[in-house]
C-alpha cells in the first residue's frame, strides 16, 4: 500500500460555495468522525482559490500539495457546487482498489448547452459524466463520448469521467507524474485541434500510463446549476390524472361568477374598508383637537 489509508479532501473555490456543498461536507465529516475516520484524521482540506481560467494549474497545485506534503493514500476531489451523501468517501474507498480500481468517480451529471432558446436564455440538457472512447457524433473523430445508459448501482469501467466527485489513489497520481511531470490536469487536444477539458485530459494521461477508471453509479450526487425551464423540459408525473379528467371538471353555473364581477365586488369591498378606516382616523383626529 502506498500511503496511510487516509483520504485528503481537495476542492477549488472562488470564495463562494453552494449550500448543498457546505451542508454535505459537514454531514460527511460528522459521519466520518464516528465511522472510519479516514477524513478527520487527515490534514485539513486542500482548499485553493481558483481565478477564472486557472482551473488546470490550480488542480495541479492541489495534487502536488497532496503528494509532497502529506502521506495520505487517497485524494477526494469534490466541487463546491455538488451535493453528496455523508457516506460518499467510505463507499468510494470500499469500491476502489489500489491496483484494480485506483480511480473511482461518483455518478454525476453535467449540463450541456444545446443553443439559444429564442428568449434570451439557453436550451440545456443533462448528461451523465461517464465517457467512452468512440467517434464524435459531430466530427467523426475519436473522442470522449457520453455513455447515455448505464447499469444501476454498479462499478462501470469508463474511458473518462469528471473531477466533480472523484477518488484518486496515490499510485495513479505518481504514475502520471513519472511520465508527464506535474501536469496532471494540463489540457490536451484531440487530433483535430479541439481542446479537451482539464478533467478529461487527466483521464487521457491515466490511460497512457495504464491506470483504469471506474464510475460507481450507486454513489449519487446532485449538481447545483443555473437552468432555464420551458415546455420542452416538462413531462407530467407518471401517476398524474389523464388529460380528459381535467376537461370534466367544470364550474357549477349556479355558484360561479365571472372574473370581472369577482374583481369588481372585492375591489368595492376593499375600497369601502379603506374609506371607513380613513373616516375613523379623521374622527379620532378631530376629537384630539377638541380635547
Amino acid at each position: 500500500m502506498t500511503g496511510d489509508g487516509l483520504v485528503q479532501v481537495a476542492y477549488l473555490h472562488r470564495h463562494e460555495l453552494s449550500n448543498s456543498f457546505h451542508e454535505s461536507l459537514l454531514r460527511l465529516v460528522t459521519y466520518d468522525q464516528v465511522h472510519a475516520q479516514r477524513v478527520v484524521a487527515s490534514r485539513r482540506p486542500i482548499a485553493l482559490a481558483c481565478p477564472s481560467g486557472a482551473l488546470p494549474d490550480t488542480r495541479n497545485t492541489a495534487v502536488g500539495q497532496w503528494l509532497d506534503e502529506t502521506p495520505h493514500e487517497w485524494l477526494f476531489w469534490i466541487d463546491t457546487d455538488m451535493g453528496f451523501g455523508p457516506d460518499t468517501v467510505d463507499r468510494l474507498v470500499t469500491a476502489a482498489d489500489p491496483t484494480l480500481r485506483p480511480v473511482v468517480g461518483a455518478l454525476c451529471f453535467a449540463v450541456r448547452e444545446l443553443g439559444g432558446d429564442g428568449m434570451g436564455g439557453r436550451r440545456l440538457m443533462l448528461s451523465p459524466t461517464l465517457y467512452v472512447s468512440g467517434p464524435d457524433p459531430d466530427t467523426g473523430q475519436r473522442a470522449f463520448v457520453t455513455r447515455w445508459r448505464y447499469p444501476a448501482d454498479a462499478l462501470v469501467p469508463v474511458a473518462g469521467t469528471g473531477a466533480a466527485c472523484l477518488l484518486v489513489h496515490r499510485s495513479a497520481a505518481e504514475a502520471v507524474r513519472a511520465r508527464f511531470g506535474d501536469r496532471w490536469f494540463d489540457r490536451v487536444r484531440y487530433n483535430d485541434g479541439r481542446l479537451i477539458s482539464e478533467d478529461l485530459s487527466f483521464c487521457a494521461r491515466l490511460a497512457q500510463v495504464d491506470v483504469p477508471i471506474h464510475v460507481h453509479t450507486g454513489v449519487t450526487t446532485t449538481h447545483h446549476k443555473m437552468v432555464w425551464f420551458g415546455p420542452q423540459d416538462y413531462s407530467p408525473p407518471a401517476d398524474a390524472p389523464p388529460l380528459e379528467s381535467y376537461d370534466q371538471i367544470e364550474p357549477d353555473p349556479a355558484e360561479s361568477e365571472s372574473s370581472e364581477s369577482f374583481v369588481d365586488r372585492h375591489f368595492d369591498e376593499a375600497l369601502l374598508s379603506t374609506a371607513e378606516g380613513l373616516g375613523r382616523r379623521l374622527r379620532r383626529g378631530e376629537q384630539q383637537l377638541d380635547a
